[in-house]
């Protein structure tokens, strides 16, 4: 079994993670470069959240390493790991319901600039107004890649889950992320929803040559969008491979698909 061509992305090796007494996470490895859909399964308490902590910087792992582009994250926090390219989601939908959905995507542009002049970002200088401007058209940009420009002046909270699940990545997407870690993204979605979902991340991935890594149970899914598949059991590495050979494995099958991957 040989794995996709590798390039530069985001790699963690060897990682371990204890609670107390509970080893989370024993030796696990993963790799999403850019320009792939990575998925990462497994049943629940497999250890798929804990490692995307890890990814993150929200959790300190006992050993292992963690880079971006070759470049060691240990001594990264969060949002300097966000600033160098690595974004995020999460499981719950984290949006702000009573804003438009092109102020949330402005939202995630103008995260870019936090520690950028505050008079200026206010918008009460000259430089400040064109940074507004270039705010505004990088955020069309990016409703554009996503095919919310219909939505933009929507309510966010009067959206269905489908759609919001839509503007989450386009707030994710527009921080420019060079790897973006997707945790169960099709959570709330029936199954249409879902599949217009995976071609939608399947169309950033072409035209903008970024890298997904996905926690996803919907193997419908996760076997028609991904690339390549890394497969954890009990906080251990079980597989890593393509959707057929992840499909037709009995390991897998036992220890997480069952009957669905027939």
């Amino acid at each position: 079994m040989t794995e996709l061509s590798s390039g530069d992305g985001l790699r963690a090796e060897d990682v371990v993670v204890r609670f107390g007494g509970l080893t989370a996470l024993d030796g696990v490895g993963v790799h999403a470069p850019p320009g792939r859909i990575t998925g990462l399964i497994g049943p629940n308490g497999a250890g798929k959240t804990t490692l995307f902590n890890v990814c993150s910087g929200l959790q300190a792992p006992v050993r292992g390493k963690v880079t971006l582009d070759g470049e060691d994250l240990a001594r990264h926090s969060p949002s300097r790991r966000a600033r160098m390219g690595l974004g995020r989601t999460f499981q719950r939908l984290e949006l702000f319901s009573t804003m438009t959905v092109r102020e949330n995507v402005e939202f995630g542009v103008e995260a870019r600039w936090l520690s950028w002049d505050p008079v200026s970002q206010l918008g009460l200088r000259a430089s400040g107004r064109a940074r507004r401007r270039q705010i505004r058209h990088e955020a069309d940009e990016v409703l554009h890649a996503t095919g919310l420009e219909p939505l933009a002046d929507r309510v966010v909270g009067s959206l269905s889950t489908g759609q919001g699940r839509l503007v989450e990545l386009a707030r994710a997407m527009a921080r420019n992320p060079r790897i973006l870690l997707l945790d169960e993204p099709s959570s709330g979605l029936d199954p249409a929803e879902s599949r217009d979902f995976g071609r939608q991340l399947r169309e950033l991935v072409a035209s903008r040559g970024i890298g997904i890594l996905m926690v996803e149970h919907d193997m419908s899914l996760v076997l028609e969008i991904c690339d390549w598949i890394f497969v954890l059991d009990f906080g251990k590495p079980l597989m890593a491979g393509t959707a057929d050979e992840v499909r037709n494995s009995p390991d897998v099958q036992a220890a997480y698909l069952g009957k669905e991957a027939a």
